[in-house]
Formats: C-alpha cells, sequence, structure tokens
C-alpha cells in the first residue's frame, strides 16, 4: 500500500449521527457504534482524529473494513475516491418519521413501514437478509436524542462562519421541524451548505418555506428520490402524492434552488424507465441513478431475457445504469424471483395497491407472468 493510499481524508470531516438510532459514525461507510450519552461530542471528535492518524501510517482500523478490505483485493476504496467536498460535514438522522413506505426501505428508516411491522410482522418466504432490513431497531428516548442535538448545536456553534456542511437524512426530514430547526435557526452563519435529501411531499411544506426563507438559495441543495415519472412514482414508493410533489418542485423552480434527483433502479421503477429518461431529459433535471442494494431480490438484473429486451427497445436513450442491469446475466434467477414475488405480493397487500392494475401495461403483463409461476 503506498502513502497515497494510506492517507483518509474523510474520517472525522464526515460525523454521522443516526439519533433515532443512538448512533454515531466517524464517516457514511464506517462501522455505527452506540452513542454514549456519559460522553461528549469532543470525546467522539477526538477518537476520529486519533483514528485517522492511525489510518495515516497504514493501520486497519476495526469499522473501517468497508475501505481497507477492497484495498487488500486491489480495488478503489471510497476513501481512494476523490476527496470529499466539504471540510466539516454532519449528518443528521433525527427521525424515522416518514409519510411514504417505500418497497426498498426499513422500519428504521420509514415510521410507515414501521407501523406496518409492528402490526403484522416481518415477509414471510423472504432471505434472512431481507428480514434483517424489517428489524425494527430500538428507537432511542427523546431525552437522548436532546442531548445529542444539543451537543451537535454547541459543536456548530464553535466553528468558523461558514465551514460547516450539513445533511439532513431521514426518514422525511421536511416533517421533521420540531426537532431540527432551532439546530439550524442558531447556526445559519456557520452553515455553508444545507442538503436536504427529502421525497418532496410531506403532508405539510411549512419547514420547506421556512427553509427557503431563511437560507440564501447558494447554501441549499436539495437530493430529491424521485425514481419514476411522478404518475409512475407510488408504485416503487407507496404514500408518495404526486400533486404536492409538483407543488414543492415548482416552489424549488421558483426560488432557483439547486436540486438533483436519486433515483434508485429497481424491478418496480425499471418498467418506467424510458418515460423517465424522457421527463429527464425533456426538462434537462440534474440526475444520479443507483442501483438496489437490499433486498436484493427486488434488483431488476433478476427480470427474465424478454422483459429486459423489451425495455431495451425504445428509442429513448436509456441512462448507463438501466443498461447495464438490463444486459447483465445474473445467477440463482429461479430463486430471486420466488423471493421477490412473496416480497412484492405482500408489500402490495399492505400498502393497498393492486399489481394488476398499474399505469404500466409492460408491468402489469409481468406481474402475470410471475403470478403465473406458481410461486404462491
Amino acid at each position: 500500500m503506498n502513502s497515497a493510499s494510506k492517507h483518509c481524508d474523510r474520517k472525522g470531516k464526515e460525523k454521522v449521527f443516526r439519533l433515532h438510532l443512538n448512533q454515531t459514525s466517524s464517516c457514511c461507510k464506517a462501522y455505527h457504534e452506540n452513542l454514549d450519552n456519559t460522553k461528549t461530542l469532543d470525546h467522539y471528535t477526538d477518537k476520529w482524529r486519533h483514528e485517522k492518524d492511525q489510518l495515516d501510517q497504514g493501520h486497519e482500523i476495526l469499522g473501517c473494513e468497508t475501505c481497507w478490505k477492497p484495498e487488500q483485493q486491489g480495488l478503489t476504496s471510497y476513501r481512494q475516491t476523490a476527496d470529499p467536498e466539504h471540510s466539516d460535514l454532519v449528518e443528521i438522522i433525527s427521525s424515522n418519521l416518514c409519510n411514504q413506505m417505500c418497497s426498498y426501505c426499513s422500519p428504521k428508516f420509514s415510521s410507515e413501514w414501521q407501523r406496518s411491522i409492528q402490526d403484522q410482522g416481518t415477509f414471510t418466504k423472504i432471505s434472512s437478509t431481507a428480514k434483517l432490513n424489517q428489524h425494527l431497531g430500538k428507537i432511542s428516548s427523546d431525552d437522548s436524542q436532546e442531548y445529542w442535538l444539543l451537543e451537535i448545536e454547541k459543536y456548530i456553534s464553535h466553528r468558523s462562519d461558514h465551514l460547516i456542511s450539513i445533511k439532513l437524512l431521514g426518514g422525511e426530514p421536511l416533517m421533521q421541524m420540531g426537532s431540527i430547526k432551532r439546530l439550524l435557526e442558531f447556526n445559519s452563519d456557520k452553515i455553508d451548505l444545507l442538503e436536504i435529501h427529502t421525497n418532496l411531499n410531506p403532508p405539510s411544506s411549512r419547514f420547506l418555506h421556512w427553509i427557503l426563507e431563511t437560507f440564501p438559495k447558494k447554501k441549499l441543495k436539495f437530493n430529491i428520490s424521485l425514481d419514476a415519472t411522478t404518475e409512475y412514482n407510488h408504485i416503487p414508493r407507496a404514500g408518495f402524492d404526486q400533486d404536492r410533489f409538483l407543488t414543492n418542485l415548482a416552489l424549488l423552480i421558483q426560488h432557483d434552488i439547486r436540486f438533483i434527483f436519486t433515483p434508485v433502479i429497481s424491478v418496480l421503477s425499471i418498467f418506467d424507465i424510458s418515460n423517465f429518461q424522457s421527463f429527464i431529459l425533456e426538462h434537462d433535471y440534474e440526475i444520479d441513478f443507483s442501483q438496489i442494494n437490499n433486498p436484493d431480490c427486488l434488483d431488476a438484473i433478476y427480470l427474465p431475457v424478454e422483459f429486459k429486451q423489451r425495455l431495451l427497445d425504445t428509442n429513448v436513450p436509456l441512462p448507463k445504469l438501466a443498461k447495464e442491469i438490463l444486459t447483465v446475466q445474473a445467477k440463482s434467477v429461479d430463486l430471486k424471483l420466488f423471493e421477490q414475488y412473496n416480497y412484492l405480493k405482500q408489500y402490495f397487500a399492505r400498502t393497498n395497491m393492486d399489481p394488476g392494475t398499474t399505469p404500466n401495461a409492460l408491468f402489469n403483463e409481468y406481474w402475470a407472468w410471475l403470478s403465473n409461476k406458481g410461486f404462491a
């Protein structure tokens, strides 16, 4: 390992706080550890500074295996990619409160999923990995969350002006005005960038309006989780409200706010991929596609060849990732299709959707094909 590969410019610069789970980590890839309410944030920043020194000296730190394991195999790791965009980034998840039950989400990050699992239990006939994704987890107390919000607020207040970048995740952060407004309000001069990961259709737009009125547009960026066209997005993302979404999107455009769509390509969204790509190209929107991770049974690579080919046979230039997914030959297809059918059948039932009557004829045909495979 050469000296350049030893260096980590992310450790401690990216501070991640999952306050609702009482967890923290030194970057978005490092393993999370439980927050100790007898300690302060200074304790963790000192610890991460020491770990960074160890990494720079070539030591393999426990919790950073996401980077050093690929490096051992001669692959490029997260820390070896470009230097972080921000010199001091604080990522905050204050709650799992959310109005959507997206197909690939989990109770840890969606209160709608939490309610479903509490009321009806985990899905059956799915893999242990997918079941792990449905684990409820232990939600921390309000007192614990308040303590760490105060610690984060103290940390930010001691930084130089226009230095800190804040990234709000969820749940749906635009539904969490009560827990994080004070943090932003008292430290707006310290914040260089406020980045919000949002479904952009919360039940109320009050917090969104407050943010737009409080922060200059150059300090704002919205990462919007739209996976398909607004007419179809409720299929992969149950609870999506098209009218509220379009109203709020128009508001961002009106205020000239930077935003980027961050769609996940799954077996549900890919049936709308040509329409979605046309929508993106027509408006020249910025976009960053990603492939689904868990539950992997929803990965579109498991589609039968005939359906993949029909999705490829379009006059619309598909995004590179979509074309790669549609041309890969997957292994253990029947086993994954069995899991996919059982997962989606239960998902549709719990979200009151009829998968045979979606606004997409090809998906309706695929669901009929999958149902006739005899997986029931």
